[in-house]
Formats: C-alpha cells, structure tokens, sequence
C-alpha cells in the first residue's frame, strides 16, 4: 500500500540559528569561545534543551514553487518532530517524529512507520542541533575539530570549524567574521529519490534576540548549489521542558521493540510485539516479516508492511512481528525452524504477553504466507525431552490466513516444475533452497546432491505436502494474473485442506498480481476469518 510521504525539502527543515586535530583545537575552541559569547553566552546556551518554532516557506518541487508551513519541535538529546503543512489540490499535513529508538510518521491524521532513511535524517538533524549549542563541543571529547579554510557567506568573510563525530557525518559550522553569528551550516545528506548523496548548505540570516539569545529568522537551502528551500520563522521560544504529548506515538498500540525469542548460529532472533492501547482482545497474531524469504527489522517499518500490523491492532490483536533468519545465510527449513521456535516462545509468555495461548493466528504474504502456513499444517507439540521450556511448548496455530503462498516447492505451476527453475517467476530467490550439510570428512558445508535426498527435503517444507486433519483452519487470497507465485499454489493447497475436512477457503483477486493496490481493504477479510476462527 502506497504511502505519500513528507517532500524532502521540507522534512530536514530542523534546523535553527540560535574539531579534534592537536595543531588547530586551539584555534577551533577560539573560534568557538567567540560564537558562544555572540549567541549569548555559555551560561545561557548550557540551559538551551529545547526549541520549538513556527515558519512559513517555500520549496521547489518538480512542478515548481510551492508554499508551506513548518512547526518543528525539538527536545535533548534526540526527539524531534516536523509537522509540514502544504497545499496543492488540498490542504495536506506531513508529520516526521523520532523520540530516542522510536520513531512514527503521520499523513493527514493517520499514522504510519517512518522510512529509515527518513529516520536516518532526523536523527542527522537532532545531531545538528545540539552542535548547534555550540557548548557541548567544548565540554566532552566526543567531537573532533578542525579550522577550515576563510569562505564567504552573504558576500562577507566567514570563519568555520569542521566537526566529525563517530557514527555521524562531518559537519562544517560557518561563522561571521565580524559578527561571530552563525552564517552556514555545511553537510552531506541524501537526495530522494535516488538517495544520491549531495552537499547540503543552510544559510542563517536576520537575527533577533529571543530570550536573550540571538536567533536566526530566515533561512536559505541550496542542495548542490541548487535552490530548494526558503523558511522565515515566525515564532520561536526555548521552553524549558515540552510537554511529553508533543512526541507521544499516535499509534493505537504500544510496542516492544527487538524482543529475542531464540538465537540462530550466535545471532539474535527478533520480534517486534504490538500491543493495543485499549480493548486488546487477549489474542494473538503472529505476522511472519518475510518477502523472498528475507527477512529483517527494517521491513517492519515499511509502509509495505504497515497494514500487517495497524490494521490487526485495530481490532484489538495483539500482533508479533516475527523476523527469522535471512537467505542466503539461512535457508527455508532454517526459516521453518526459527518460526516455529516464535510461536513457542510467545506461548511459553502468554502470561506476560497478555494473550491467550490457545488462540495463536498465523498472518503473511508471499514467502511469509509459505511460513504461516507451515504453523498451520505443521506445529508441533514441542520436544518433552528437551532441556529448554521453550522447545518443551508446542508450536500449533489456531488459525491462518495469507496472500498468494507458494505451497509446493516440486509442483510449481504445473506437476514436476521445480519452484526456482530458470524460467519460473520465483528464480531470484533460488538461494532460499540452496540446501548444505555438514560433510564429515571435509569439514566443509556442501551442497545436497542426491535427488531423491534434496527432494524430500523440499517436500517437507512444502505446506500442501504436511496437510493433516488437524490442520487449522485457513483463508487464502491470491491474484489470477500472479508472475512470480501461480494462482496453482493457492488452488491445490486450499483443495487439499478440504479434502481432508479443515475449514479452507480461497479469495481470488481478479486481475490481481503479486500484490495489489487495494490490498488494506482484502486485510479485513483475512481478519474476519481470525475474528471467526479465534473468538471464544
């Protein structure tokens, strides 16, 4: 599902008026000491935790010049908000939030995930802004200065000093020879769409004191020398502390964010729990972060992936997103393994999870719809002798429902066609069942040779060939004009599960590839079928 996202232009609007070589520190905290004394004064800078500001803009775009208004709060070290409002056919407001390790978007009152490149940038913006107080520089050695050569700003010589910070990219502070005034800040960021790296100047102009600190009013961006960006603040105040609603997630959930649930080869496996903030059902969701059988933290805050879990959330699901180990480190039978291992360990904590754990769905697309609905024709009761209580708790799901799963790896499409032949639409992903073992003699990971051995191994991890009477009851919706998994996949699973007398029904999308526009609208339809299958 397309989100509309915040112009570039406007969602790195941070900033705001107000290095560490042996041979030039000297001159860099020189150059420095005289900006702390113009800005105010280090007693006054050293109380600056916080700065929230109204302005009025323009920014060019690819049709031309449009006009905006920005509100930008921003509270140390690290939370920040931009809230953007621009019309064109209509008024429409964007608005950007980091707060520490979370992070959320909003389009117009709903909110969404921010991209990662987008939180990236925000949190270069916050690390701007506290360079920006000018102090910390000075106070800790976590910065590395340097003088930079005399420029000219507004046509007037300027001073600068280059800071470098690890984990940051360097950044070049520009000041007012006479004034001592920041002039300009200097730094590298990445230019949507492309994500091309360019050089971004931000030119700070028309002072006034504020609180007794002189403040910049007008700023001008240009981005590779180009114009793209003209702001005049209108308000401006340094609040001693902001009320913690400016930065409260709108999300109708509270999430727990990286919760290990097993660990594969020394690594870390992970999931993300959502909880809802009210009339939470005491149900579970295990929504399987999977696309060609990869998998990772990042998808989570996709817009791609964000109708998995706001809309199960919404109807008092608590919903887990489950990341497993990744082709083409980890193969499907990896894969297999590490989500059944989440629905034991999310069973075993029922109690902490506030769910019951006799009522477990299974939720995915494509790959992660192949893994759903292993738990549900293939959950086991757990291991009774193994020392873990975790792998001691069974793996069975009550339920399941997903789109367009590939569900026999050996008949893909038409009887004997292999899933990752060369001419199948799934051959990218062929590492997914690039299968090894350990050879003994060479101490050598190898490639399964034997046929009969690699098909057996295919077919286990093949939904329609697990198919038992007790499997759980399961929806599917595919498209018809699917390139990459065939309508074929969804059909003979969903005949199998019926043969055998498991409640199974198949929604085919007409005209309806491998993903579809309108696919937040089919989400209620896959939630009927948890509603249906899960209430008490």
């Amino acid at each position: 599902m397309k989100r509309l996202r915040m112009p570039p232009w406007i969602a790195s609007c941070l900033i705001l008026s107000t290095a560490f070589s042996a041979s030039a520190a000297e001159d860099a905290r020189t150059i420095l000491n005289k900006a702390i004394q113009a800005h105010g004064g280090e007693a006054k800078l050293a109380k600056l935790k916080t700065m929230s500001s109204k302005a009025n803009g323009k920014g060019i775009v690819n049709f031309g010049e449009v006009s905006f208004t920005l509100e930008t709060h921003w509270q140390w070290p690290d939370q920040l908000k931009n809230a953007a409002t621009l019309t064109i056919v209509k008024p429409t407001t964007f608005i950007e939030t980091i707060a520490g390790d979370d992070s959320w978007s909003s389009y117009d009152g709903k909110p969404g995930p921010l991209d990662p490149t987008k939180r990236d940038e925000l949190r270069a913006q916050a690390h701007v802004r506290r360079l920006q107080l000018l102090t910390p520089l000075l106070e800790n050695n976590l910065y590395e200065l340097s003088v930079l050569d005399e420029i000219r700003v507004n046509d007037r010589p300027a001073v600068g000093v280059g800071v470098a910070c690890a984990g940051e990219r360097d950044v070049k502070l520009y000041f007012d020879a006479e004034t001592n005034l920041l002039a300009k800040i200097e730094r590298r960021v990445l230019k949507e769409p492309n994500l091309k790296e360019v050089v971004q100047e931000d030119f700070f102009s028309a002072y006034q004191e504020i609180d007794g600190v002189p403040t910049a009013t007008k700023l001008l961006r240009r981005l590779d020398g180009k114009k793209t960006l003209e702001l005049r603040f209108t308000e401006v105040r340094y609040p001693d502390r902001l009320d913690d609603a400016v930065f409260a997630d709108p999300h109708p959930y509270v999430r727990r964010r990286d919760v290990i649930y097993g660990r594969r080869a020394g690594a870390a496996l992970t999931m993300d729990v959502f909880t809802p903030k009210k009339n939470a059902k005491g149900i579970a969701i295990v929504y399987l972060v999977s696309g060609g059988w990869i998998s990772n933290s990042t998808l989570i805050d996709s817009p791609l992936f964000a109708l998995f879990i706001d809309e199960p959330v919404k109807r008092g699901y608590t919903l887990f997103a489950v990341c497993h180990g990744s082709q083409p480190t980890f193969a499907i039978p990896d894969a297999v393994a590490d989500v059944n291992r989440a629905v034991r360990y999310i069973r075993y904590h029922a109690r902490e999870f506030a769910i019951d754990p006799q009522r477990i769905g299974a939720l995915g697309a494509s790959s992660g719809g192949q893994l759903a609905l292993m738990l549900g024709v293939a959950g086991d009761e757990g291991d009774p002798h193994s020392s873990d209580a975790v792998e001691r708790t069974s793996s069975r799901v009550q339920a399941v429902s997903c789109f367009f799963p590939s569900t026999d790896f050996l008949n893909f499409g038409a009887k004997g066609k292999f899933v990752f032949a060369e001419d199948s639409g799934a051959a990218d992903f062929r590492a997914a069942l690039d299968l090894r073992e350990f050879n003994k003699r060479t101490k050598r990971l190898e490639r399964i040779s034997d046929k009969e051995k690699f098909e057996e191994l295919c077919r286990r991890v093949s939904p329609v060939t697990r198919v038992t009477a007790a499997a759980a009851p399961t929806l599917l919706i595919h498209g018809d004009a699917d390139k990459i998994v065939p309508l074929q996949q969804s059909e003979v699973m969903v005949a199998k599960l019926k043969e055998v007398g498991v409640p199974a029904e198949l929604e085919v999308k007409r005209g309806g590839g491998h993903g579809w526009s309108s696919m937040g609208q089919d989400m209620g339809t896959l939630l009927n079928w948890f509603d249906k299958y899960l209430q008490r």
